[in-house]
């Protein structure tokens, strides 16, 4: 897992190392807003974890997907910007005397490795200031944030605290990635729309009728916290097309996590579940979390600027009933090898989730929407086939959705195999 060595693969990019820093220039428009560096072919991709609310599990997460980004032989900064309550030391068992002030404070050379090291290999730790509770001041934080770009790794992940929480909008909108975590009580889901309903208001106010196609090209996407079951899965499927429908926002489900006395017990360890012996279903959604990511070449060209003030929106009621947006017919996570039989040819693809209606899997052929197939399931005893059509397709993380066209007993029979194999791994 996170202990894997650097080598060839499809989801390794070459750094050269002994290739001398370029400097870089920023830049200063009149409005204050600052951009990434132009030489872009060395900066490291920004992932930007933050939350509306505190107690929703983004610090887990910000900590395990950067440990599973490390394990695909990336080398990774964590940087905690948590002032209110850092944990991102403690998760990974380091000291705290450092913090992000001392870092800025020294004059480091292009050699210095930033941070310190972690217990993962390929993984550094930039604690969060020394004094908890107390903010980092805003020019303070700009100037972190310039920094971040610079620094010698391929992959930054920023732990975003609940109380600077519209950072998440206003620092990162360029090679970056912002994904928000929160769990499936309907406070925590009001509050996670009324903080994506005031970055939809940034837009207008600072992009007026180019909001939507802006927003558009938002990059990052929902994690769902604390599920007991793999039907509860729906209701964060059900949140992002509603904030798509309602905000112009594409913010697909990433990722769901259960509760896991295994989680628990990593904290008190001080060391990622990621990097704790033993597999279960979260070890998988963080495995697949840092693939998919890491496999969006979109990521580091699609810019999302939300600058400017924070607008406060009020939490309220969703502006409709999340049911409404939900499928008909459960999904069920699981991980099959198959195979698309297409007409100009066959193709290996990977089967994500399942219902009675149809399935999501991964593929790095380019499918558009209506095409027709026929899917192998080879993993599967008996090695049935059905015919599919092509109802979505996400380049970006080279998901689609297929829609069986033959719905009867063999896609009952998928479904319940899906079922099964969601339910003895919960058990």
């Amino acid at each position: 897992m996170s202990q894997q060595q650097d080598g060839p693969g499809p989801l390794r990019r070459s750094t050269p190392v002994a290739t001398p820093r370029t400097l870089r220039r920023l830049k200063v428009l009149s409005s204050g807003r600052w951009h990434a560096p132009l030489d872009t072919q060395r900066l490291p991709l920004i992932i930007a974890v933050g939350s509306a609310q505190a107690g929703m599990g983004k610090s887990i997460v910000a900590s395990n997907l950067a440990a599973a980004i490390a394990g695909l032989g990336r080398r990774v900064v964590m940087v905690d910007l948590d002032f209110r309550a850092p944990r991102q030391h403690a998760l990974f068992g380091v000291p705290a005397d450092a913090g992000l002030e001392t870092w800025l404070e020294k004059k480091r050379t292009r050699s210095d490795e930033p941070g310190r090291a972690t217990p993962v290999r390929n993984l550094r730790l930039l604690p969060s200031a020394t004094t908890p509770g107390v903010p980092m001041p805003l020019p303070q934080r700009r100037t972190l944030m310039r920094e971040l770009y610079d620094l010698d790794s391929d992959v930054v992940v920023v732990d975003v605290g609940a109380d600077n929480r519209d950072d998440l909008f206003g620092f990162f909108a360029e090679r970056a990635v912002r994904l928000l975590v929160t769990t499936r009580e309907p406070a925590a889901l009001e509050a996670t729309y009324a903080f994506l309903r005031s970055a939809a208001l940034r837009a207008e106010r600072v992009h007026g009728n180019d909001a939507r196609a802006v927003l558009a090209r938002f990059s990052g996407g929902l994690v769902g916290n604390a599920i007991d079951a793999p039907e509860q899965e729906e209701t964060f499927h059900a949140f992002s097309r509603m904030v798509r429908g309602y905000l112009g926002i594409p913010l697909p489900v990433l990722g769901c996590l259960r509760s896991s006395e295994r989680v628990v017990q990593s904290v008190f360890a001080r060391q990622p579940l990621i990097a704790r012996r033993g597999i279960d279903d979260n070890v998988g959604q963080f495995h697949h979390m840092a693939e998919v990511v890491m496999n969006d070449d979109g990521a580091a060209t699609r810019d999302c600027p939300l600058d400017g003030d924070p607008i406060d929106v009020a939490v309220g009621r969703l502006p409709a009933d999340i049911a409404a947006y939900s499928r008909k017919h459960a999904r069920y996570p699981v991980d099959w090898t198959a195979t698309l039989e297409l007409p100009s040819g066959v193709t290996a693809v990977r089967v994500r989730d399942v219902s009675e209606a149809g399935a999501a899997v991964e593929t790095s052929t380019k499918l558009t929407v209506g095409d027709t197939a026929m899917l192998h399931l080879d993993q599967l005893p008996g090695r049935p086939a059905i015919p599919v059509i092509v109802k979505n397709a996400a380049p970006a993380s080279r998901r689609v959705g297929l829609g069986f066209a033959q719905k009867g007993r063999a896609s009952a029979r998928l479904a319940a195999a899906a079922r099964a194999a969601a339910t003895n791994r919960s058990t």
